[in-house]
């Protein structure tokens, strides 16, 4: 079991490594915070198999805050949550299938990693650490999709385009609903 204060850092940081892979050249955490900066190109199959794995977990994390008892404000917002990622999930698979990009059969390992860490979790608790998770989990696949839509790669381009406005709100919802649970 990893402590508490440990899980933070791996989802904290989890964004930075995650998004780094996606730029060619960079490996550390920094250079993935300046990748929309930079504007490197970004690797199609490597960025697919990211959103996918942080849909995969928010879609999980959510219906796992849904069918807890959880704060109400938190309950109605993961299931919005679930049902979006639902919606979410056939696209990306579809954008992949268009490229003949083959996503990865399970979600990256610092993904995995957050979702076994909330699953012991109960009530007051579990809303706390669920409305973190959202938003660090939407804010690190907004780096990502803007890292995308400043890359080379016209599908990415499109693809950015159709999902970052529907991100971008949940992202302040999710702050909303961290305000209202935070201690």
């Amino acid at each position: 079991m990893i402590p508490g204060t440990t899980r933070r850092v791996i989802l904290l940081s989890g964004g930075a490594v995650a998004i780094a892979p996606l730029v060619p050249g960079s490996s550390t955490p920094a250079a993935a915070q300046h990748a929309v900066a930079d504007a490197r190109p970004v690797d199609p199959g490597r960025f697919l198999a990211f959103a996918y794995s942080s849909a995969v977990l928010q879609e999980r994390a959510s219906a796992l805050a849904a069918s807890r008892d959880t704060r109400p404000e938190v309950k109605e917002s993961a299931n919005e949550m679930a049902r979006f990622r639902g919606q979410q999930l056939p696209r990306l698979r579809a954008v992949a299938q268009e490229r003949s990009l083959t996503l990865p059969a399970e979600e990256e390992f610092e993904h995995r990693v957050v979702l076994e860490n909330l699953e012991p979790l109960d009530s007051l608790e579990l809303s706390r650490r669920y409305a973190e998770v959202q938003v660090q989990a939407l804010a690190q696949e907004i780096r990502g999709y803007e890292a995308a839509e400043q890359g080379a790669d016209e599908g990415m381009k499109r693809l950015s385009a159709e999902m970052l406005p529907q991100v971008r709100p949940r992202l302040e919802a999710a702050r909303r609903m961290h305000d209202s649970v935070k201690p």
